[in-house]
């Protein structure tokens, strides 16, 4: 249960040479976790709970989920719009995901800042979010900067390595505004987002 019926954790935790759970087991299980998820995602405000309770219906095949996503939407607070419009994005590719997070930033920025840049984790393949973080850095507004400078260290880690080359995260920090090592780095960073790799 605390997997989301992912057994492979058991077999990770070194338990699984002594799992012996019934495939009716195991289906009773299924719909219990299922259960609980949807529970979880009519109420749940924490991100990282609401991601969670969205992967164990994803891991379990649950067929309405794009469905319930879009319907939740609807509804929502800001932050919960951002990791439901997130989770449409890595699941479905959802076209409209990251107009739906910018504009929740744009209108709700004080109650879902944090929700939409860890969200945007998930959008390295988006060019959208790539010249939205482009413009979080070159503009001068340090709150958006660091929070675009995470993500984008994030991406370098998750996905595009070339951010990691010839320290590029390193020269694009905020203490370095102004250096004329920054303004290459930019320039620098440009070229990879931009590229369609």
């Amino acid at each position: 249960m605390m997997n989301g019926g992912n057994k492979l954790y058991i077999y990770k935790d070194g338990f699984g040479d002594i799992y012996n759970a019934t495939a009716e087991e195991e289906s009773e299980w299924a719909k219990e976790i299922i259960s609980n998820a949807l529970a979880r995602i009519d109420v749940e405000s924490n991100l990282t709970v609401l991601q969670f309770a969205i992967n164990d219906l994803v891991f379990h095949k649950y067929n309405e989920l794009e469905a319930l996503l879009l319907n939740k939407m609807k509804t929502a607070t800001p932050a919960r719009q951002v990791v439901f419009a997130a989770a449409l994005w890595r699941i479905y590719k959802y076209g409209k995901s990251f107009e739906l997070i910018q504009q929740n930033l744009l209108q709700h920025g004080d109650e879902c800042l944090d929700e939409v840049f860890l969200c945007l984790n998930d959008f390295k393949n988006c060019m959208s979010a790539k010249y939205f973080l482009l413009k979080c850095i070159k503009e001068e507004e340090d709150v958006l900067y660091v929070k675009a400078h995470t993500t984008i260290s994030m991406w370098a880690y998750t996905g595009i390595p070339s951010l990691r080359e010839n320290d590029l995260l390193d020269l694009l920090r905020i203490e370095n505004k102004g250096k004329p090592s920054f303004n290459a780095a930019v320039e620098q960073l440009e070229k990879i987002l931009k590229s369609k790799k």
